[in-house]
């Protein structure tokens, strides 16, 4: 291998340059080559007309060149080609930017040179232990001096830059052996092997965030010194990696060196998950309108004819319209026989039959047209932000990633649809109890994605303002009394705390009963829900820190009965459990949006459900799947993984806002309307109610006693007779034995 040399610099001479290259020639020849088995040969060449072409590198006559610069002005100088791909290597000493690192110039040439070497001749990366954590694998790039670069020695009065040796990029180390040329002596112990020395750095590529980073001892100040002077300047090969291309086509193949499980940890420099979860809205509904600022987005139409349903008794047609109401006066129907019925089928045009489904709820009539109107009306975004008429989520689409093919993960109401965000599967059950049912109240005792987060040593914690509807789930139920469940005041003094200690994973249930209920369940007002989603955001975008390792993902549970257009995909089935319901289709569209600074302004077309969340979270972190959707078969996913959105930009976004508003709440007008027990919220007020009554022993005993065959029947008898005052009064009992015990 011949690398040209190329002197371009007004203040050295070719008589010194040629010194310097018989000197690294000879280090090449009788230091390098006899311990890496290859090598290389400088030349000194003749600069060709008066500024540089990159492009076409006319002065190298041999395999790779080298050029001596004297300022750091040369736009993108990175360290090798731009068509790396094609394996033509370069690299620029700029006799300026040595002074500023305090290196003599013939240190870097050497420095360069040897690398040169090794990235023509072994070009590749190099498997090994993380540089902090030793349990973990990277990749490490097959540098020949970064580690050991503040050391050097001289050859006929030539300084010249130390290397490592073979033994370096080995795991295990020899006895007697050294890692670099001179086996310098560092705090009484030789370099080891993907180590560092003092004033010394290692470039690695981690195929768990897919980012290049560079390793330096956090009190070295001298190394930490070097990276920035050089990162400034936008020289070198770790500027090129952090922001280039090079390495792209080659990431795949170091994932599957890895192993498949490897390869599904591709992630993102997110280090702290949010997900709000609201309540009982479709897409079309609440951001449908977002057509508006986007015009892909699969949502209303702004010109022509829009969606409609025709009532079937009386022929009226009701067209999708801007009138959508905060607060209806009936709730829409949305239990799995209607949500079937919403679809189409049987002679019912595909998402043809939420008018129908509606008019046979008890008190709805046609002659009310403003009120079924409800059910195809939608919250349009205004001409500005001002306008628009949910200012907190309609913000949050107009600055962020709208998920206009997330759908719920079954066709049905809430508890089956939040145990797929939980757990991946309902269990096959698709009805929920209550007290004239209580039958259908199960055991879910499978396990969750917090008991995953458990295992794999991550921080988790759900917030909730009143009852939290996960503790149905019997894996989560011991943990109420653990600070694992705490409220949402807690979550406002964490997020405004240290980012280190905020969970990994946190789930925010909202407030679920009057008053001041704000799940926008209907028929509860909505303003209250928008006014969350903004408290939320604020709380996290008021922390910089913590904002910028953070993914919000602002989602709801299902549609609630109010109109679609989109009718859902085709999917597998969670389980084997599929007596009550084959689970071959997904729910409804569903609102969602990713809110981080790491991505990008847009609509995501990826057809995602919320078990999306849990291929996600469990990719990320290497953790066992939930459910056959989120597990491979025959290496294809049915939960697809929305991690690549998160990777498409080099540095956090600095242009999201810094604050936004909700909409304001009307003001109370006499007495304040309380939801209806009905619903999910009877079926979570007679779950908590049927709990035992020495909850204080929760963990060892409630988890046999709920849901049993024995419990319910007991539970029908007794809480059958409840009004409605007097359940809500008992469950507030059972809850406060949970707190009690908690404290």
């Amino acid at each position: 291998m011949i690398i040209s040399v190329v002197n371009r610099s007004k203040t050295l001479t070719d008589e010194q340059v040629q010194c310097a290259i018989r000197a690294i020639n000879r280090q090449i020849a009788e230091d390098f080559e006899p311990y890496w088995s290859f090598g290389a040969k400088l030349r000194l060449e003749g600069a060709v007309g008066s500024a540089l072409d990159k492009q076409t590198l006319q002065e190298m006559r041999g395999d790779a060149i080298l050029y001596l610069w004297d300022k750091a002005d040369v736009t993108d100088a990175l360290g090798y080609h731009e068509a790396n791909y094609r394996g033509i290597p370069y690299g620029f000493i700029f006799t300026t930017l040595c002074k500023k690192l305090k290196e003599n110039w013939t240190v870097t040439l050497s420095h360069e040179a040897l690398e040169l070497i090794g990235d023509a001749q072994g070009n590749l990366l190099v498997q090994g232990p993380h540089p902090e954590n030793p349990h973990q694998e990277v990749f490490h790039w097959f540098e020949m001096c970064d580690a050991v670069q503040a050391q050097s020695y001289r050859i006929d009065g030539v300084e010249v830059a130390n290397f490592v040796l073979p033994l370096y990029f080995t795991v295990a180390e020899q006895e007697g052996g050294r890692n670099d040329f001179l086996g310098t002596i560092t705090a009484g112990q030789g370099l080891r092997s993907f180590g560092v020395s003092p004033g010394g750095y290692v470039g690695y590529y981690d195929p768990r965030t897919r980012r290049h980073d560079t390793y330096a001892s956090p009190d070295d100040k001298k190394a930490q010194q070097r990276i920035k002077i050089k990162g400034a300047k936008k020289v070198g090969r770790g500027y090129l990696r952090k922001r280039g291309q090079a390495t792209v086509v080659k990431e795949d193949e170091h994932l599957r060196v890895l192993g498949e499980n490897a390869l599904a940890l591709s992630a993102d420099p997110i280090r702290h998950v949010v997900v709000l979860m609201l309540e009982n809205r479709s897409f079309d509904h609440l951001l449908g309108d977002a057509t508006r600022i986007y015009p892909e987005l699969n949502g209303i139409p702004q010109h022509g004819p829009r969606y409609s349903n025709v009532a079937t008794k009386s022929g009226k047609r009701y067209e999708q319209a801007p009138v959508a109401a905060t607060r209806i006066s009936i709730d829409v129907s949305h239990e799995h026989t209607d949500t079937l019925k919403q679809l189409g089928g049987d002679g019912t045009p595909p998402m043809g039959g939420f008018i129908d489904s509606y008019l046979s709820v008890s008190g709805v009539s046609e002659t009310d047209a403003d009120q079924i109107a409800q059910v195809m009306a939608y919250f349009p975004l205004g001409d500005t932000p001002a306008d628009d008429s949910l200012p907190a989520l309609h913000a949050l689409a107009r600055n962020f990633l709208v998920c206009d093919n997330w759908f719920s993960s079954m066709p049905g109401p809430t508890w089956p649809n939040r145990f797929f965000v939980h757990s991946g599967t309902c269990l096959g059950h698709v009805l929920m109890p209550s007290r004239q049912h209580p039958e259908n109240l199960h055991v879910y005792n499978q396990d969750t994605l917090y008991n995953r987060l458990d295992d794999a040593g991550k921080k988790w914690r759900i917030y909730h303002d009143g009852f939290p509807q996960s503790i149905v789930l019997t894996q989560l139920l011991p943990k109420a009394i653990t600070s694992h469940y705490a409220s949402m005041e807690d979550f406002f003094e964490d997020a405004g705390g240290p980012a280190e200690e905020f969970p990994d994973y946190t789930f925010i249930e909202p407030r679920y009963f009057s008053p001041n209920e704000n799940d926008q369940h209907p028929p509860a007002d909505i303003a209250p829900g928008d006014q969350l989603i903004a408290q939320v955001y604020n709380a996290l975008r008021g922390n910089d820190e913590l904002w910028r390792s953070t993914l919000l993902v602002v989602t709801y549970d299902e549609h609630g009965g109010f109109f679609d257009h989109v009718p859902p995909p085709a999917t597998i089935a969670p389980d084997d459990n599929t007596d009550e319901y084959s689970f071959a289709r997904l729910g409804v569209r569903v609102p969602t949006i990713l809110v981080s600074p790491w991505v990008e302004r847009g609509v995501c077309k990826t057809p995602f459900d919320h078990t999306s969340l849990l291929r996600y979270a469990c990719d990320k972190w290497g953790m066992p799947p939930l459910g056959l959707r989120a597990a491979p078969k025959a290496g294809v996913f049915q939960a697809k993984n929305f991690a690549s959105e998160l990777t498409k930009l080099s540095a956090p976004r600095i242009d999201t806002p810094d604050k936004i508003t909700g909409r304001g709440a009307p003001k109370a007008r006499g007495v304040q309307i309380e939801s209806p027990t009905e619903g999910s919220r009877e079926a979570l007020l007679f779950y908590i109610a049927s709990l035992p009554a020495d909850s204080i022993d929760m963990s060892t005993r409630a988890a046999r006693k709920v849901g049993t065959k024995a419990s319910t029947a007991l539970a029908g008898t007794v809480l059958r007779k409840l009004s409605d005052t007097q359940l809500r009064m008992l469950a507030e009992q059972r809850f406060e034995q949970l707190v009690v015990a908690k404290k």
